[in-house]
């Protein structure tokens, strides 16, 4: 048996993709199929499965290159045929419903001869709600998904921007899957490897919010947190914390920039997690969620040391209401912020 692994984001690493690999590595034969910078250097640099590395952008065109969309049509449709047109009766996994409209082609053909399952890809009802756009831009983008990449989608407003999203009916042949396996064998496989974390007691985990984050905060602002922020680590906490950038948007600002230590973004954010941290601090994600439910760090967000534009008021909405839930502590300026470190540091 063959089973072949598209790995188009980092999270997926943990989420879904090393459990179902682990699974079935001893009854069969293993493809993993990159598709970023990301997945490809923490596929080289931390495991020892043999992977490929797919040419065409997974999400066909980007803003640099949208003139370029029928010449990425014809070689995704090249690159298809000299990679996957031989796989027949495997199993093929692929995560996610949005952006990766390469990913979902090439997943549709292989439908054909071989059984498919994606990995959780209905949206999350807490934070995948985007609007659906009925317009005529719309319109040709769902055209061209369905009548030159085989796709049938409909269109999401992600900030502004047109994003294919799959249709429900996509999924009429596919296998959803909820549940991956013993996610504990891969926090023991993998999480000795990080030499970096040893000593260290506070995790920074940071996100570009004023260029590849969507220009969300305002700049000026945005920095002299992350200033403020560096000040206080560099005086109390000098050899005890880590940065660790965004897979995606991962650019540093200000002070942060002077640190030589600094986790490598494409490593999975829940390997980091798992470490003994005294204080996960980040602004808003999915992460810090997950460290405070399955964690025994204090966890902090410093969503409100800084001016946000209006386009982020969604997500802030969305983001403050569930980390209430868990029990987030979100300080209201950057002396707070420093008394809650320094309090639990006098303990």
């Amino acid at each position: 048996m063959k089973y072949v692994f598209f790995v188009t984001t980092v999270g997926s690493i943990y989420n879904a993709v090393l459990p179902l690999i682990e699974e079935k590595k001893n009854k069969g034969e293993i493809l993993i199929v990159v598709a970023t910078d990301e997945a490809e250097k923490f596929f080289s640099e931390f495991t020892d499965f043999n992977f490929i590395r797919i040419k065409v952008n997974p999400n066909l065109i980007t803003k640099k290159n949208k003139y370029k969309i029928f010449a990425n049509i014809l070689r995704s449709k090249i690159e298809f045929r000299k990679l996957f047109k031989d796989i027949e009766g495997a199993e093929v996994y692929f995560c996610g419903y949005r952006f990766s409209i390469v990913i979902f082609s090439y997943v549709k053909k292989l439908l054909k001869k071989n059984k498919v399952f994606n990995c959780s890809g209905l949206p999350d009802e807490r934070f995948d709600k985007y609007p659906v756009e009925h317009g005529f831009r719309a319109f040709i983008m769902r055209w061209i998904a369905k009548w030159f990449m085989g796709v049938e989608t409909v269109v999401s407003d992600d900030k502004g921007v047109p994003v294919w999203m799959l249709d429900e009916c996509f999924f009429k042949d596919i296998t959803v899957l909820k549940d991956y396996g013993d996610k504990s064998k891969i926090i023991s496989e993998y999480l000795p490897k990080l030499e970096i974390l040893k000593g260290k007691t506070i995790l920074i985990m940071m996100v570009d919010l004023l260029e590849s984050g969507g220009n969300y905060a305002e700049p000026e602002s945005f920095i002299k947190a992350m200033d403020d922020l560096m000040v206080i680590l560099n005086d109390e906490f000098s050899d005890s914390y880590l940065i660790k950038p965004h897979p995606r948007e991962n650019r540093l600002y200000g002070k942060m920039l002077e640190c030589e230590e600094i986790i490598p973004s494409y490593i999975p954010a829940e390997f980091i997690l798992h470490h003994p941290w005294r204080f996960v601090i980040g602004i808003i994600s999915t992460s810090l969620v997950y460290a405070a439910e399955h964690t025994d760090s204090t966890v902090i967000s410093i969503m409100d040391l800084f001016k946000w534009n209006d386009a982020a008021n969604r997500e802030i909405k969305i983001y403050r209401e569930e980390m209430k839930k868990v029990n987030i502590l979100i300080p209201k300026d950057i002396n707070e912020f420093k008394g809650l470190l320094l309090e639990e540091k006098s303990r």
